[in-house]
C-alpha cells in the first residue's frame, strides 16, 4: 500500500470528518428547479438556523444597502438572489469545517480571502474569454468552482497539520510550489485529497474536475477544461498578486498554453489584475461574516 492509500485509508475511519450538512443539496436541487420560488428557498434554509443567521446578516450588510432592516429569510432570498443565497450556503458550511489552529504560517482569514477572490477572479476571466470558451457558464459555478478550489488544504491543516505546516516551510526553502512540497513530505497533494473529500461531499463533476486539475487543467475532461483553465489562471494570478494567502510563497506553476486557449493576451493581464483587485475589495466585507 502506498503512502496515498494509507492516507485514504486513515481519513475514511474519521468520524468527524467534515460533512456537508442535508440542507446544502436540498438547496442544490431546489435552485436547479425552474420553479423554485423564494418562499420554497426560504423554508429549506430555516432548518439551519446558522445558515439563515449568516444569510440575514449578509441581506443587511453595505452589500445590498437595505433601507429598512431586512428580517425576513424569504424576503432576503428575494432581494439577493438565488445564487447568492447558495453561494453562501456552501461557503458558510465548507469554511466552518476550518477550526481555529495555531501558526501564523496558514490562517483560516486569509485561506478564505484568497479562496474568495480566486471565487471573483473565476468570474472576471470568463467575462473576457467567454468567446473563445465557446460555452456558457452561470455565474454561481464560476464562484463556486473557484472558491472551492482548495478544499483538499482544509482536510490537510486539520488533520496533517504538521505535515503541512512542513510542506509549507519546505516550499519556501526550496522555491518550489505548495503542491510538489506536499507531495514530497506528505505523499500526495491537496488536489488530490480536495477530490477525493468532494465524492465524499457528492459535488457534482464540474466542481470535482475543478478541485483535481485546477493545477493541471491538460488533465481535466474536455466537457469540463475551460471551467478548469478559469479556475487555473484565477488562483495563478490571486497568488501572484498575494490577495490572502493558501500557502503558496510564489504563485504556482502556470500552464502557458492555458492562456492561449483562452484567448488572452499579454495585454489582458494588468486590466484583468485591476479588474480582480477591484472587485476583491468586497471580500474585506465577506471576511467579517466569518
Amino acid at each position: 500500500m502506498d503512502r496515498a492509500e494509507q492516507i485514504f485509508k486513515k481519513l475514511d475511519q474519521i468520524r468527524d470528518l467534515p460533512t456537508l450538512p442535508a440542507v446544502i443539496t436540498k438547496l442544490g436541487s431546489a435552485i436547479r428547479d425552474p420553479n423554485v420560488d423564494a418562499a420554497r428557498i426560504a423554508k429549506i434554509i430555516e432548518d439551519d438556523p446558522a445558515m439563515m443567521a449568516r444569510i440575514l446578516k449578509v441581506v443587511n450588510s453595505v452589500l445590498y444597502k437595505a433601507a429598512e432592516p431586512i428580517n425576513s429569510l424569504q424576503m432576503a432570498v428575494a432581494r439577493m438572489g438565488l445564487t447568492a443565497v447558495h453561494n453562501i450556503a456552501m461557503s458558510t458550511s465548507v469554511f466552518s469545517t476550518f477550526g481555529k489552529r495555531e501558526g501564523v504560517a496558514f490562517s483560516p482569514e486569509e485561506f478564505w480571502q484568497h479562496s474568495i477572490s480566486t471565487g471573483i477572479a473565476t468570474g472576471v476571466l470568463y467575462e473576457r474569454t467567454k468567446e473563445a470558451l465557446g460555452r456558457r457558464l452561470g455565474t454561481d459555478v464560476l464562484h463556486l468552482s473557484g472558491l472551492l478550489h482548495d478544499i483538499g488544504k482544509i482536510i490537510l491543516a486539520q488533520y496533517y497539520h504538521e505535515e503541512f505546516m512542513l510542506a509549507i516551510e519546505t516550499a519556501k526553502e526550496k522555491e518550489i510550489t505548495l503542491l510538489e512540497a506536499e507531495s514530497e513530505v506528505i505523499g500526495i497533494d491537496h488536489a488530490e485529497i480536495g477530490a477525493w473529500l468532494g465524492l465524499k461531499w457528492n459535488l457534482s463533476s464540474e466542481f470535482l474536475q475543478t478541485v483535481r486539475w485546477h493545477h493541471d487543467p491538460e488533465s481535466a475532461d474536455i466537457e469540463h477544461q475551460g471551467l478548469v483553465m478559469l479556475c487555473h489562471t484565477a488562483n495563478y494570478i490571486c497568488n501572484l498578486e498575494k490577495i490572502g494567502y493558501s500557502g503558496d510563497a510564489a504563485a504556482p506553476s502556470y500552464h502557458q498554453k492555458v492562456w492561449i486557449k483562452l484567448g488572452l493576451t499579454v495585454k489582458d493581464i494588468s486590466q484583468i489584475v485591476d479588474d480582480v483587485l477591484e472587485e476583491s475589495k468586497e471580500s474585506e466585507i465577506w471576511m467579517s461574516f466569518i
